[in-house]
């Protein structure tokens, strides 16, 4: 089934490559509208009505897209294959089409006029790009909804309506118009970047930087006061620091849209001006503070300042750039970064993310960063998957400390960010390979970093991570360790920590351990929330037992398994500042965990 799937979808792209070679271009539209029904009916079978009117300027055929994925999620999740009950008419009169490929549709006017096109959307995937709906609320990127006219290019004026409950709420990014739940964009690309929540949500905001910032959380409940207020204590703190990097807030205003359940995708999906995060229930109380700064980040880098690669936004295909290391990777520098800068990391949390990512990087195959960051849209099996995250936060670190090394701590990666945001950013364009390096050398003063850039970037050399840390007032220092692993995933809720996931060659599955089996205890530790595993690996690292008892919750019965011991190597990576380092690096540490320069 697995290897149908890959031919499967080698085929679809390189049907769509062979496609792409036939221009096409649709007869010119304007008035372009959309309707999005959200009602109670609508998400009760899992749906949304799409409705896109426009008015034709003649009767030559007009050609209509849909997306094949969404920027900052950089994989193809081909929309149109949760498109149902197309249809298209002019004044009530049905009008012919058909299919080019699969996600392009032919639209035949009789004549200029109206156009109605319409057709249901499947929402129930659980994934932060796509379209998701319960019983009282429906989630969408413009993405997965909005068609476009192929070959008109993407900058004209749109209107969505939103028709659902009286009662829910709708919240968006996109600029409000006269009537109710009416929003504008003036072009295709912040059409689509301006995801919605639709139905009963918790909604509150506060400003910050002099712009209002709004959290949308669903479940409602699930944004309860404690919570409401430290989130807004972290975005307090980290914001100003981000904001600083680039001198401006460059968002009307910013939504932090979170939901949470059982089951989720993980992680966050950033758009201009909002980010979009799925957290587990049992995450709900854990320290997300890093998984909202480095979206947050993303609204200057990437989505404002980008790869030349990658300007403008191509919709019908991947889009591969070399540099995702730049626009992935450093931002998960500054993520963490700016949390040590705001105040709500100290440089110990700072310099153990830092150690993270040494330790991750040396685990995996040598490999070019910029060859990663080709890498993400086919999910490589070779151990580099995602590596452009660490290696590339872990090369922006670098750089940061050469540049302030060389220029005697007057430049910084944060000039180098700044810099390329006014030059190209402001100008329109998105920035090349020569733009890069070139504001690297500036802020270092004049000094090259072509041979740095040939080996560690382009090339496969190891990183010189020790050599760099010196000239900061660092060290880094591994240790192996040998600790116990169950092969389980869990979720935690107030019934316990259940099992979602099992490995059935891994040790709870040896043990006789069954999904929805609530986990008591194991040995003598006992285990009441995920965090609980950090713990019990540390009291049993290294152990010459062989197995442990593990209690377990089966339905009404309780249960007591074997659990063999099976320890797994792991080389736990530390970052530490030197005892009397030159007075020189202990300056470039401390200006840039304060984002200064001399």
């Amino acid at each position: 089934m697995l290897r149908r799937v890959g031919f499967t979808l080698i085929a679809l792209i390189g049907a769509k490559a062979s496609f792409a070679q036939t221009a096409r271009v649709s007869a010119p539209i304007t008035d372009i509208n959309y309707e999005i029904t959200a009602d109670s009916p609508a998400v009760g079978r899992r749906q949304l009505g799409v409705v896109m009117s426009f008015t034709a300027a003649s009767g030559s055929p007009i050609i209509l897209a849909l997306p094949a994925w969404s920027p900052g999620h950089y994989t193809l999740l081909w929309f149109a294959r949760r498109v149902s009950q197309f249809s298209a008419q002019s004044n009530g009169t049905p009008l012919e089409w058909k299919k080019l490929d699969f996600q392009t549709w032919e639209i035949t006017p009789r004549a200029a006029g109206p156009v109605r096109v319409s057709f249901n959307y499947l929402a129930d995937a659980v994934d932060r790009a796509v379209a998701w709906t319960s019983p009282n609320f429906a989630f969408f990127n413009g993405t997965n909804l909005f068609l476009y006219p192929v070959g008109r290019g993407f900058n004209w004026p749109a209107r969505v309506t939103v028709r659902t409950e009286q009662s829910w709420r709708v919240a968006t990014g996109m600029d409000p118009a006269a009537g109710v739940n009416n929003f504008t964009a003036a072009n295709y690309h912040d059409l689509t970047d301006m995801p919605f929540y639709v139905g009963r949500f918790a909604f509150d905001s506060t400003q910050i930087v002099g712009k209002w910032i709004r959290l949308a959380f669903y479940p409602a409940a699930s944004l309860t006061t404690a919570r409401r207020d430290r989130t807004f204590a972290w975005l307090q703190k980290f914001v100003p620091a981000h904001a600083a990097v680039f001198g401006e807030a460059p968002f009307r205003n910013y939504t932090l849209f979170q939901r949470s359940d059982t089951v989720v995708n993980g992680g966050g999906l950033e758009h201009q001006s909002s980010q979009v995060d799925e957290v587990t229930t049992s995450q709900l109380d854990a320290p997300l503070a890093g998984l909202y700064s480095h979206e947050f980040f993303h609204a200057w880098n990437v989505k404002r300042l980008r790869p030349a690669d990658m300007v403008p936004y191509r919709y019908d295909d991947a889009q591969p750039t070399t540099w995702l290391w730049v626009s992935e990777g450093v931002t998960d520098y500054y993520g963490a970064l700016g949390l040590v800068r705001g105040g709500v990391n100290d440089s110990t949390g700072f310099f153990g993310f830092i150690a993270d990512e040494i330790a991750f990087v040396a685990g995996v195959p040598p490999t070019a960063v910029s060859d990663a960051s080709l890498g993400s849209w086919i999910n490589p099996t070779d151990g580099s998957s995602g590596l452009y995250y660490p290696k590339g936060g872990l090369t922006g670190f670098l750089l940061d400390i050469m540049i302030r090394d060389a220029s005697n701590n007057h430049g910084s990666l944060d000039q180098v960010m700044r810099r390329l945001y006014d030059a190209t950013y402001k100008r329109g364009k998105g920035f090349t390979g020569a733009d890069w390096w070139g504001e690297v050398s500036r802020a270092a003063g004049g000094k090259s970093f072509t041979e740095f850039a040939r080996r560690y970037v382009d090339g496969r050399e190891p990183l010189p991570i020790d050599s760099v840390l010196r000239l900061a007032g660092l060290r880094s220092e591994s240790d192996t360790m040998r600790e116990p692993r169950l092969g389980i995933a869990t979720s935690t809720d107030s019934t316990g920590v259940s099992i979602t996931q099992l490995t059935p060659t891994g040790a709870a599955a040896a043990a006789g351990a069954r999904l929805g089996d609530r986990i008591v205890s194991i040995g003598d530790f006992t285990i009441s929330n995920d965090d609980s595993f950090v713990a019990w690996r540390a009291r049993y690292a290294g152990t010459a037992l062989t197995t442990l008892p593990m209690i377990v919750r089966r339905g009404s019965e309780t249960i007591t398994l074997q659990l063999p011991v099976r320890l797994n190597t792991r080389v736990q990576t530390r970052v530490l500042p030197i005892p009397n380092a030159p007075e020189k690096a202990v300056r470039i540490r401390g200006a840039i965990l304060r984002g200064a320069t001399s």
